[in-house]
């Protein structure tokens, strides 16, 4: 289950939940404390913050997002990928012939081949 966005800008910049509810009642009035626990737990409830009163809060609060809200960059040394999506046949034929030619990894196996690629090699070698 996905963690509820509204809890978690609440958790992540500490913010009591009061300080939250001035802010929505300036867009919606009967907006209250029991509101704003119902929204936090809307699994429960069936209910969820409108998306105009979550951009307000974001806005007041958080204006260049969260630690959870902002996507996290990619630490890996080999940053760039490639990919493509094959049949289920053709993925075990695959499968069988990395294992056959000593591949112990797919990445292994693609690295292989750019290289040899780029250097205008033979592939089937």
């Amino acid at each position: 289950m996905a963690e509820n966005e509204l809890r978690a800008l609440r958790i992540d910049l500490g913010l009591p939940a009061k300080d939250m509810v001035a802010v929505v009642q300036g867009l919606y009035p009967k907006y209250d404390k029991t509101m704003q626990s119902k929204c936090e737990n809307g699994d429960d409830y069936g209910i969820s913050i409108r998306p105009d009163a979550m951009k307000a809060l974001y806005a007041k609060f958080a204006p260049n997002g969260t630690k959870t809200s902002r996507r996290k960059k990619d630490r890996h040394r080999l940053a760039n990928r490639v990919s493509c999506r094959l049949e289920d046949a053709d993925m075990a034929a695959l499968q069988r012939r990395m294992e056959a030619d000593g591949y112990s990894t797919a990445q292994e196996l693609l690295a292989d081949l750019v290289r040899r690629y780029l250097l205008g090699g033979d592939l089937d070698a």
